[in-house]
């Protein structure tokens, strides 16, 4: 099997060099590495086979079959049942034992999680509020942004049954700015979940490849421990946005931010997926 980029689903306005782009990647090469390994299958896995090709992000090999560990199986089964929560969350519980949990976690995949205290969430929030006001005169950006909520096709997008409200969205200072959805939000309360970050050493392709493993990591972990978690990307695509950013969690590579906290509101509805033959290629 082979990892590669998807040249025709690149987002230049969003993603402009393609750093989200490549964590994406890195987190569906974790899926792929615990869905097998929960079929009992062991995979030999070769990160940029090809130098001369940057696009061929791995290789994977079936090297051995044996009985899966209780825990591979678990995480297997939280890829099926995880989701994208944007709602406001009541605070995680157990969180003391958790986070070395999921640092470790992310130590395994050479990535670094920082917790961002309340003091610099309030900055985080002043920081959203401006990636949101520059994407409004970004027509481009707009674009975009309509292409990847529905534009894309019939197997892709997120439908508006999946989007919170304004009103819901105001509840939840830090999340991207989408166009207003319908989604049931929950309780009016404010968010209370915890806030990590993901960073780097560098901006290599291989520590942005081993940052969406351990993106991976974190979100299948956080699921099987019963706790919503939502991806925030922009608060570092931007390079105007992300100068703040470094400065305000003291690190030089922020890739990515995660929410993560007790669910209070029902899942949305299931978001329409591609053809697996439409994304997976054996060779």
């Amino acid at each position: 099997m082979a990892l590669a980029v998807d040249a025709d689903r690149l987002l230049p306005a969003t993603d402009a060099f393609n750093r989200q782009g490549i964590i994406g990647c890195g987190v569906a090469l974790h899926h792929a590495v615990t869905a097998w390994a929960a079929a009992g299958w062991r995979l030999r896995v070769e990160r940029f086979p090809r130098p001369t090709d940057r696009s061929h992000l791995a290789s994977l090999e079936f090297r051995e079959h044996g009985d899966p560990l209780d825990s591979d199986v678990e995480l297997a089964a939280a890829i099926d049942i995880r989701y994208t929560d944007r709602a406001p969350y009541a605070a995680p519980h157990g969180w003391p034992d958790l986070l070395p949990v999921l640092r470790e976690l992310c130590r395994r995949h050479d990535t670094g999680l920082s917790m961002i205290d309340d003091g610099t969430r309030e900055t985080l929030a002043r920081i959203s509020w401006s990636a949101s006001a520059l994407r409004r005169r970004d027509p481009d950006y707009r674009t975009e942004l309509a292409w990847w909520l529905g534009g894309a096709g019939p197997d892709a997008g997120v439908p508006a049954s999946a989007l919170p409200s304004r009103e819901a969205a105001e509840r939840v200072p830090t999340n991207r700015e989408f166009l207003s959805g319908t989604s049931d939000q929950g309780p009016e309360q404010q968010d209370q979940a915890q806030i990590v970050a993901l960073v780097t050493d560098d901006d290599t392709v291989e520590s942005l490849l081993a940052c969406g493993e351990a993106l991976s990591a974190v979100l299948l972990g956080c699921t099987v421990h019963e706790l919503s978690s939502c991806v925030m990307s922009h608060l570092a695509e931007l390079p105007a946005t992300r100068a703040r950013v470094v400065e305000a969690i003291g690190e030089s590579h922020p890739q990515i931010f995660v929410r993560i906290g007790r669910p209070t509101a029902p899942g949305p509805p299931r978001t329409p997926r591609r053809p697996v033959e439409e994304v997976l290629v054996i060779e």
